[in-house]
């Protein structure tokens, strides 16, 4: 599926994506600061009674915009300089807002996704008899004369019923953290709210699992989230610290160019989907 002209990011995924990653951020330091701070504003709203909710919506919209912002300009450049000059250009608004649309889609369509997900997982919990074993707990905790050995065998049960679900939680988000760069790769491609929130149920579409198990996409893959581990860890500290604030936010931008070009690479060089 050949849509981006570079052909470095055939030869060297890996590096040709942290080059574009970088030139995004630093071809335009305005727009990069103006951005920077609108993200640190929504953070600050989001705390806010009632308006958080609004406030923490909207900034995972602007984010997954900017993703799409990103591999739409690469699509149409064959290397970074041009891309570095084309970025340089650009109106932090459209960064934001141009690919506003398409973004909304695919996050409300994950979080359709994400329900359908947990309603499974309560339905096998209640399946195995999960909630009527902590309702038993929660009655023991409050009889003060069960012997340690009745609270053991009690909370014994209650893991033994629960594993399933648990199980079953623990393999689909591996499975699906595997798939996701494809998957959001797709959608990046699309410019409709409808094709977006369409996009992220390909997570259960045959062809995407067959592509995803090939030697190039588990290399990129493993790459990424080996990279996206240790960065991760730096933003996590930075967000974490109220005067690392700035550069937990410059790091998060980082994460989600640097996500969404690995992502838009993978589903570019992945075949017959």
């Amino acid at each position: 599926m050949r849509i981006l002209q570079d052909e470095t990011f055939v030869t060297s995924p890996i590096n040709t994506a942290m080059g574009y990653t970088w030139s995004a951020i630093s071809a335009n330091w305005k727009n990069t600061i103006v951005v920077a701070l609108a993200l640190i504003l929504l953070s600050i709203l989001s705390i806010v009674p009632l308006l958080g909710f609004v406030a923490s919506v909207v900034q995972a919209i602007v984010l997954y915009a900017l993703g799409y912002w990103i591999v739409d300009r690469i699509k149409g450049v064959p290397d970074v300089a041009s891309f570095k000059e084309r970025a340089a250009t650009e109106d932090f608004k459209a960064m934001m807002v141009e690919f506003f649309s398409p973004a909304a889609g695919f996050y409300v369509g994950f979080m359709v996704f994400s329900i359908i997900m947990m309603l499974i997982t309560a339905a096998i919990f209640w399946i195995t008899g999960g909630f009527g074993m902590m309702g038993m707990v929660m009655e023991q905790q409050q009889l003060p004369n069960a012997s340690p050995e009745e609270a053991y065998a009690l909370y014994a049960q209650f893991l033994g019923t629960s594993t399933p679900a648990l199980l079953f939680v623990l393999i689909t988000s591996l499975f699906f953290s595997y798939l996701w760069p494809l998957v959001y790769g797709y959608a990046l491609f699309q410019r409709t709210f409808s094709d977006a929130f369409n996009a992220v149920f390909m997570f259960f579409s045959k062809r995407f699992w067959q592509a995803a198990f090939t030697g190039s996409y588990f290399k990129i893959v493993t790459l990424w989230m080996l990279i996206l581990f240790g960065v991760g860890i730096v933003m996590g500290i930075s967000i974490g610290t109220v005067i690392l604030l700035p550069l937990g936010i410059l790091v998060l931008l980082w994460m989600v160019y640097f996500t969404a070009v690995v992502s838009a690479e993978t589903y570019n060089i992945s075949e017959n989907i």
